[in-house]
């Protein structure tokens, strides 16, 4: 695994006439692990629906689109060039566009007049040749682990799909397959383990294979210090001791340097909201692949894994966004150095989020001496504050989603009198937010009174 730079041209073009004067942001994925997307062009559409565009890749990747409730995916081989079909255009409502509960809906795109041989149709018609026979034959692989079905069903998808001159066609169904196996003993099987990762570098680029290693690796760290000497490994996690854990990979399970240093990533991620490990100890070990000699992408991978964990939690500095009140003026939180700002993520057409606002009216009266309240809102020309709710309300054109990830309303964040995030999410108004209050104004008085020498004549 090597650093990515981006060298080799694809070109990319068609038409969508609903797709009309939009555009569409493209992506791939720097590692499996961290997930960090990557942007590598976006699709302008003309008046007519038209587009053409060219991206630079260095290897086949999956390139991605979230757009209208879908996910589009397309394979994309460095050099190539593709005439690519979009699905029909809809609308989703605002409401649909922040249930998190609304998956997108994964399709490929289209190819138009695709040879028969390109990668992307060998690897959909593979897809539903083994989505067949795994339906049909789920019970007895996945739950009576039938070795014979096992076998009959990948001998039938080569029966099916004969070898090709593709090496990455190739390790598409030879990771594919790997499911299959896996059904049968959890990838606990040494001759599993040897067949498929132990011998092999990581193949990063290859969704297929990221599926199958994120089943086998799941919160390896608890798998492992759950086993009858796992307190060896446990004791190196609780130490942060990464060059020991490292050795341990390699010269005990028998894995191969990149596929060590990958799994050691992978179990950092997932240790991390496991609370058999301190939080502290897991952000040392990634912190500590900065200073190894890993490779600059591997410790890039670390880096990003890191900068996700730790993103809107307390004690960082909550992130910026450009805030406008509804009167024009500009506000930011260094307008109120040493004061509790009570950053308040809502909608006042929502009837919940008029429930909490009259809430905060009761709160904000009790502690106006000691709180600020910003109340962010969707762009509305005509809001009034006509019901007299507290603070100043405030329009963004910041992407909050992607800044404080507030997909519904209301969403809210306690910044603390050093300008750091101090709750992280904050309770909202009618859910706990005055008992929290109380309770670290309550703290703040004791701690003045400490200060000061002076007794507590309550």
């Amino acid at each position: 695994m090597t650093e990515k730079s981006w060298s080799a041209q694809v070109k990319i073009s068609g038409k969508a006439s609903g797709y009309a004067l939009s555009s569409i942001e493209l992506y791939v994925l720097h590692d499996f692990i961290s997930e960090e997307k990557v942007k590598i062009g976006t699709i302008k559409f003309n008046t007519e629906g038209s587009f053409n565009l060219d991206v630079e890749i260095t290897e086949t990747n999956l390139c991605t689109a979230d757009f209208d409730g879908y996910h589009g995916m397309i394979y994309l081989e460095p050099g190539k060039s593709y005439n690519i079909v979009f699905p029909p255009k809809r609308s989703l409502t605002e409401s649909q566009k922040r249930n998190p509960f609304i998956k997108p809906e994964p399709i490929w795109f289209g190819i138009s007049t695709p040879d028969k041989n390109e990668l992307n149709v060998r690897i959909q018609q593979f897809e539903q040749e083994y989505a067949k026979l795994e339906n049909k034959y789920f019970t007895q692989i996945f739950t009576n682990q039938s070795k014979s079905l096992v076998d009959t069903v990948k001998l039938r998808l080569d029966q099916e799909f004969p070898k090709t001159n593709s090496v990455f066609f190739e390790s598409h169904k030879f990771f594919r397959k790997a499911n299959l196996d896996f059904a049968l003993n959890q990838g606990k099987s040494a001759e599993f383990m040897n067949t498929y990762f132990s011998s092999s570098k990581p193949m990063n680029n290859l969704a297929a294979y990221s599926v199958i290693f994120n089943q086998v690796f799941m919160n390896y760290f608890s798998m492992l210090t759950n086993a009858s000497n796992g307190t060896e490994i446990e004791n190196l996690i609780t130490s942060a001791n990464l060059q020991k854990l490292d050795d341990y990979f390699q010269k005990q399970l028998h894995f191969n340097k990149e596929l060590s240093h990958l799994v050691l990533l992978k179990s950092m991620n997932d240790a991390y909201y496991s609370k058999q490990f301190s939080k502290a100890s897991i952000l040392k070990l990634l912190n500590l692949v900065k200073s190894s000699d890993w490779s600059v992408y591997e410790q890039k991978i670390a880096q990003l894994i890191s900068s996700k964990l730790t993103y809107l939690a307390s004690g960082t500095n909550p992130p910026a966004i450009v805030l406008k009140s509804v009167n024009g003026q500009k506000i930011n939180f260094s307008d109120f150095p040493n004061t509790y700002i009570y950053l308040h993520f809502t909608d006042p057409k929502n009837s919940i989020c008029r429930q909490h606002l009259d809430a905060l009216k009761v709160i904000s009266a009790r502690y106006k001496e000691k709180l600020v309240i910003i109340n962010v809102i969707p762009e509305n020309k005509s809001f009034k504050n006509d019901s007299g709710w507290a603070g100043i309300f405030t329009t963004t054109e910041s992407n909050v989603e992607a800044s404080y990830k507030v997909k519904t309303y209301p969403n809210s964040f306690l910044i603390g009198k050093d300008g750091k995030l101090l709750l992280s999410p904050a309770p909202n108004p009618i859910d706990g937010l005055d008992r929290q209050l109380g309770q670290l104004f309550k703290s703040d008085y004791f701690k003045e009174l400490q200060k000061s020498n002076k007794p507590d004549v309550k």
